[in-house]
């Protein structure tokens, strides 16, 4: 089984680049075996390409869901919807649309989720505001939970 876990965000654009940070705390914790980490950063219809090659996935960014700034949320993409248009280019790009696109295209993993975190303020900036940064380590454990409960699901089915 092909898996991993792919954050997606721009750093430089303040909590949008959450998903990398905790990418980065990620690469220092104890994953199942077999589980790559991929930064996708801001991959657009790119991301399709890694979609294609993952069984299951577990996709890690920000995400305004009108939470508390650093509120985190895991759900699948069913049972999400996206509220921006049809991306534009191959830079930019609505996850949820795209992973839609690649169910269409048959190329969507068999397991995959969403572990986000609600930003408090995406604008240039090279750093994390204080409510998400302090969250990292809650939205860490929980992509590492994500993912066990995931590949225990997968074993079962």
């Amino acid at each position: 089984m092909r898996r991993a876990i792919v954050a997606l965000g721009n750093p430089l654009m303040g909590d949008d680049g959450a998903g990398p940070a905790a990418l980065e705390r990620l690469r220092g914790m104890a994953l199942p075996p077999g589980v790559a980490l991929l930064d996708a950063g801001t991959a657009g219809l790119g991301l399709l390409y890694i979609l294609a090659d993952l069984d299951l996935v577990v996709l890690v960014d920000a995400v305004d869901f009108g939470g508390a700034p650093g509120e985190i949320r895991t759900f699948t993409p069913s049972e999400a919807c996206s509220r921006r248009p049809v991306p534009l280019s191959l830079h930019e790009g609505d996850a949820l649309q795209i992973v839609a696109l690649a169910e269409r295209l048959g190329q969507c993993p068999r397991c995959i989720a969403v572990c986000a975190i609600q930003p408090a303020r995406i604008a240039p900036a090279q750093s994390l505001t204080a409510s998400v940064a302090a969250r990292l380590p809650a939205l860490s454990e929980e992509v590492i939970q994500t993912l066990r409960t995931m590949l225990r699901d997968a074993e079962v089915h």
